[in-house]
């Protein structure tokens, strides 16, 4: 199941499975399908390093004869909770196909192969987060079965600062890592005494992902921090922009503290925005929602394979997203 052949149009591909350990053929493929030079092979390493119950985290990867990487379609497992269920959900990502390779099934083809392997190892249903004008969107409703659950919507707060971590960001080199080593400064006195807070929603009563110890750890390959504020801790990364992945703050005046304490260190830091995503009827849609801009995101498409947790349930933040 690890591994078959395929010949379309004349060119022979291999399916393979492919491990964390075995990413490096797909650094230049991801470089050029994403258009990110950011992609190093630790940081795939580090992305596809997730392990839960027993289930890696792996790409299904068609490869020529020559050996070059021209499709791909990825699974990360992650714990999903609702009450005191937790299921092995895995999430959809890194789906891609060189330009000269399409129109070929290459991504029903790896994505069937990917959801035999997650069958087997027993996950609980399947979830992506595409873009609903993306060339992904269609193939996940039309070409593999999934629903359409819901939708993100993103929260953009302008910061006025100077674009300093903009500036470093794309001069990068000794200025770049000069304003990193400032930021971690900056970071380093807002650590709470414990670093680890599970997902807000689940005390709204929704299904979302379990964020325990070892899910924090495994999101660090990301640069993700928990910081304190006085009104609660807040888990982000800074990546053009200070990025919010969730908020431990409950009551309106919590959420107010918190967000005060965030522009403040934006300015100071030279940081242009806040950005949040949320699904959709959950309190951060009330709160956000009447204070910044709204933007409509990525959707959510769901595949149920044996799981007993509402789909109707499920609530995810920016920090469910495979890059946060």
């Amino acid at each position: 199941m690890s591994e078959r052949q395929l010949v379309v149009h004349g060119t022979r591909y291999r399916l393979v499975r492919v491990g964390p350990a075995e990413m490096e053929p797909l650094v230049p493929f991801f470089r050029k399908a994403f258009r990110r030079s950011d992609f190093t092979l630790d940081w795939l390493r580090g992305k596809y390093g997730c392990t839960f119950d027993g289930i890696e985290g792996f790409s299904c990867v068609a490869f020529t004869d020559s050996g070059e990487a021209v499709a791909s379609f990825g699974m990360l497992p992650w714990p999903i909770r609702w009450g005191t269920r937790t299921e092995i959900a895995a999430q959809a990502v890194d789906a891609a196909t060189h330009h000269a390779h399409r129109r070929r099934g290459l991504f029903s083809q790896l994505a069937g192969m990917a959801r035999e392997l997650c069958d087997s190892a027993g996950v609980s249903f399947l979830f992506a987060f595409p873009h609903p004008a993306g060339d992904s969107y269609p193939g996940f409703i039309r070409s593999l079965g999934y629903i359409h659950l819901d939708d993100l919507v993103e929260y953009r707060h302008a910061i006025r600062t100077l674009w300093v971590e903009r500036f470093a960001r794309r001069v990068g080199g000794p200025v770049d890592r000069l304003y990193q080593r400032q930021l971690e400064r900056a970071m380093n006195a807002h650590v709470p005494a414990n670093t680890v807070f599970d997902n807000s929603l689940l005390s709204e009563g929704f299904a979302a992902t379990s964020r325990r110890a070892e899910f924090h750890a495994y999101k660090s390959f990301a640069g993700s921090r928990v910081l304190a504020t006085d009104g609660g801790r807040v888990w982000l990364k800074v990546r053009r922009g200070l990025l919010i992945g969730d908020l431990e703050a409950s009551a309106q005046d919590d959420m107010d503290k918190t967000i005060w304490m965030l522009e403040r260190f934006a300015v100071r830091l030279g940081i242009q925005q806040i950005v949040f995503q949320s699904s959709t009827e959950t309190r951060f849609t009330s709160y956000f929602g009447n204070r910044y801009r709204a933007l409509p995101c990525l959707t959510v498409v769901y595949q149920n394979l044996r799981s007993q947790i509402p789909p109707e349930k499920l609530r995810f933040t920016f920090g469910d997203l495979d890059n946060f």
